[in-house]
């Protein structure tokens, strides 16, 4: 690097440093939502069924009973985690590999199971490193600067800190890009074996690794006219997907139980809804304060973000290889456009989840970087000035937007959980007895999620049926532990409650909305 330069590889280092702080601080801080409820369980070798039949319609099952399901067993047994594992085939086993031989060494824990995705977080920012060389090998500092973004992004912070396999997948996906320009450059066997190494790596990351797939397929359409680099291309994808095919024979023999657990990907929304969704996943990769969807900023930032995107492709067209170009713009677009396509076509949601569009949302960093480059390059004072504000704006943006997720108890992408730890502090503080869940395909997620954060002697009554129990039950119950709750109720359980009994929504706080608890109270004298 020239000695003009140092500084800018100082700045990217510090805020690399930075990044590395916010994906290892406070890790057992949030709230352990629905989804890495199931990590742990799966993790641990339970059944999700086999759980929910053990612990239904139990009146006095307690939290810390619960919770029994979140430690390893006794004896551990790798096959029961590869049989539950199998029960979720949308979820492809590397990351829940890597936990469970963590929770067999180190015991299983909120933080610990965090740790492994901040790890990963952490080689990601190297891939991104090495990408950046690959991708722009005669400017090193873009592979600084972008780096330096991607440690401060507030998406990728996230995800570093989420017990899920999101960020072994970026890991996956920034080799698999740098993998592909290095052996498209190269041309060498070895290099396309490299290629095809890192797609089964990041199919092993997650299902989606088929956008990824399509975007470099439109590279190369767009870029190779010789036959040797579609050849090495394709073995390359053919070694890929060979890695993936244990996961592949899982797939197929439990089909349906796939299509079961992903049915929730066909349920419609609005289509200004989805839109707003999208802008927001882009926007999420410089700036994030988890404002509500009503927030001027929904729609303002994502614009700006989008708008400074579209901007540094243009310049890249310009002023770097046109290959270059192609494989940004590949990658940036083609992943949304199918998520987003698919989604207007089917009337689905699948596109409402910022993890799907990681294809793209890493290349954001890449995208940016040689903007920024090219104006402190640049020989114009004013050019410099200009190149060295928008680092500064984009870096002190992505560290305070991780600083306030870091001091935060929830975010938006703890989705159907973003309460539960405010209404676990309500129930403590008013010694809640028993708490009421109806029958529901999450009830026992959420169940488990609240009683990482309830007194541990706190019932939690899992319903067998979306209605409440008979009156003679109810009363019995209510008798020995007077002080009942209903746990997001839905209209048809309200509609059981019982005559003369009372119903009162939690309007004394706002930490979350009345409906999502409401006091049960039995007649006087029942």
């Amino acid at each position: 690097m020239a000695k003009d330069w140092v500084w800018v590889k100082g700045v990217a280092i510090a805020a690399i440093a930075v990044g590395l702080v916010l994906r290892f601080s406070n890790l057992d801080r949030k709230v352990y939502w629905h989804d890495e409820v199931y990590t742990s369980l799966r993790v641990a070798g339970y059944l999700g069924p086999a759980v929910q039949d053990a612990v239904l319609d139990r009146p006095d099952l307690t939290a810390a009973d619960l919770l029994q399901y979140q430690q390893m067993p006794p004896s551990p047994s790798l096959a029961d985690c590869w049989d539950a594992l199998a029960n979720h085939p949308e979820h492809p086993p590397l990351y829940y590999l890597a936990a469970h031989g963590w929770g067999r060494i180190f015991g299983a824990s909120v933080g610990g199971y965090r740790a492994i995705a901040a790890i990963f977080g952490a080689i990601a920012l190297a891939a991104m490193f090495w990408l950046g060389r690959q991708l722009f090998p005669l400017h090193p500092p873009v592979a600084w600067l972008a780096t330096a973004l991607m440690a401060v992004s507030p998406v990728q912070i996230i995800y570093s800190q989420e017990a899920r396999e999101y960020s072994l997948w970026a890991v996956g996906l920034l080799l698999a890009h740098g993998t592909l320009v290095r052996a498209v450059r190269l041309q060498q066997p070895l290099a396309w074996l490299a290629y095809g190494l890192a797609l089964g790596l990041s199919w092993y990351g997650s299902l989606m690794t088929g956008l990824l797939g399509l975007s470099h397929l439109a590279f190369m359409v767009l870029t190779q006219r010789q036959r040797q680099p579609w050849l090495g291309f394709g073995l390359a994808h053919g070694l890929g997907i060979g890695l993936f095919t244990p996961w592949i024979w899982t797939i197929v023999r439990r089909w349906e139980r796939l299509k079961t657990v992903t049915a929730w990907t066909d349920d419609p929304q609005p289509l200004d809804f989805l839109a707003k969704l999208w802008g927001l996943h882009y926007s999420a990769t410089i700036v994030d304060f988890n404002l509500p969807l009503d927030h001027p900023f929904t729609v303002v930032g994502p614009a700006l973000v989008l708008g400074l995107v579209a901007i540094s492709l243009v310049h890249i067209g310009r002023h770097h290889p046109r290959s270059t170009a192609v494989f940004l713009g590949c990658g940036l677009l083609v992943p949304p456009l199918v998520l987003m396509g698919g989604d207007m076509v089917r009337t689905g949601q699948i596109s409402t989840n910022t993890r799907y569009f990681f294809p793209s949302l890493l290349l954001v960093p890449l995208a940016i970087a040689p903007l920024i480059n090219a104006g402190l390059a640049a020989a114009a004072q004013r050019s410099r000035a200009l190149g060295a504000a928008l680092l500064a704006l984009l870096l002190t943006l992505g560290m305070a937007s991780g600083a306030a997720n870091n001091r935060a108890f929830t975010w938006w992408n703890k989705s159907l959980s973003y309460s539960n730890l405010a209404i676990a502090t309500y129930l403590n503080q008013k010694n809640a007895s028993v708490v009421i869940f109806g029958a529901s395909g999450i009830a026992l997620g959420e169940a488990i999620s609240l009683s990482h954060d309830l007194s541990p002697e706190t019932a939690l009554w899992l319903l067998p049926e979306r209605t409440l129990p008979p009156l003679a039950t109810l009363q019995a119950v209510a008798q020995d532990q007077p002080r009942l709750f209903l746990f997001e109720p839905s209209p048809t359980l309200l509609d059981t409650v019982p005559p003369g009994w009372q119903t009162t929504p939690a309007t004394d706080t706002t930490e979350f909305a009345p409906t999502d608890l409401v006091r049960l109270i039995p007649p006087q004298g029942a």
